[in-house]
């Protein structure tokens, strides 16, 4: 495997720390390309709701004094909830003020719904997937709990949907978290054509089991994972979210090495990105992440 590919990182590699400390760390390990969190359950730390255009210009103004750009705005509302479809057509329009092509959301984070539900749910994304089309903009529905949680299941709503802007996140470790006796080599070939963005994520856990690792020292078959997605013609944006394992008390340090071990890996596979020549061992840090 060698080809190059749109890497991106989440603030969510540094969980228990505000975003500005991530933006501040990922130019210096080689990543220019973030998402930028804006849920709408009152603990993002930015909010389209509160933010007029003075404070959308200083936010822009810092993130590019910290040299990084946005390409990803972290929504996820659930579509069922009324509220949550004018929330999300806000942060549409806040990627396209931000800059950033996809906002990534649940469908709902409900397990089981109805014919009607089903039918108000396929709308709601069709409606939304014309709202993001006419900015430029494409939506992504994770592979989180509910009715997006594995490949299978996400093909089947976006079958229904039918719309070219509605797409998939395909989250490599929630695979294991929200699925029993799944194989993300093996789900991930169910909706590759549609995937538009890709969460990279490894764990040592099961369903249930809040124990993510640095790429590579878990459960995820990547070679084979990105071998579908690369056969599939995916390119990116392939985005980091090292999360850590429960109780874990990762100071600033110790979440930069997990970054620098699982850069060094993908370049291990091969793999090359914007700003660093992947070679397994040219990957900044990688000296400092293997003697930690």
């Amino acid at each position: 495997m060698a080809y190059e590919i749109l890497l991106a990182a989440s603030p969510n590699c540094f969980l228990e720390f505000h975003p500005f400390v991530a933006y501040r760390y990922f130019p210096s390990l080689g990543i220019r390309h973030v998402e930028v969190p804006a849920a709408p359950n009152g603990a993002a730390a930015f909010s389209p709701e509160t933010m007029d255009a003075e404070a959308l210009a200083a936010l822009k103004e810092r993130l590019s004094g910290f040299g990084v750009e946005p390409i990803t705005v972290g929504a996820y509302c659930d579509l069922l909830k009324t509220a949550h479809v004018g929330a999300i057509l806000r942060r549409i329009d806040f990627a396209v003020a931000l800059g950033a092509a996809t906002v990534v959301s649940d469908a709902t984070r409900q397990l089981e719904i109805d014919a009607e539900q089903w039918r108000r749910l396929v709308n709601t994304l069709r409606y939304v997937g014309d709202y993001a089309a006419d900015r430029g903009v494409r939506v992504a529905l994770e592979t989180h709990g509910g009715l997006t949680r594995n490949g299978g299941l996400c093909r089947k709503l976006l079958d229904a949907v039918d719309h070219p802007a509605i797409g998939v996140n395909y989250d490599t470790g929630n695979i294991y978290y929200y699925n029993d006796a799944l194989e993300p080599a093996e789900d991930v070939r169910q909706i590759a054509d549609r995937i538009v963005h890709v969460h990279l994520k490894d764990t040592v856990g099961g369903k249930g089991e809040w124990l993510f690792c640095p790429l590579g020292d878990g459960r995820v078959d990547f070679p084979a994972v990105l071998g579908v997605l690369e056969k599939a013609g995916f390119k990116g944006p392939y985005s980091l979210e090292l999360e850590g394992k429960r109780g874990e008390d990762n100071d600033r340090a110790a979440n930069v090495r997990v970054i620098e071990r699982s850069l060094a890996y993908l370049g291990g596979l091969g793999l090359t990105w914007e700003g660093v020549a992947a070679t397994g061992q040219g990957v900044k840090g990688l000296q400092a992440a293997e003697s930690g």
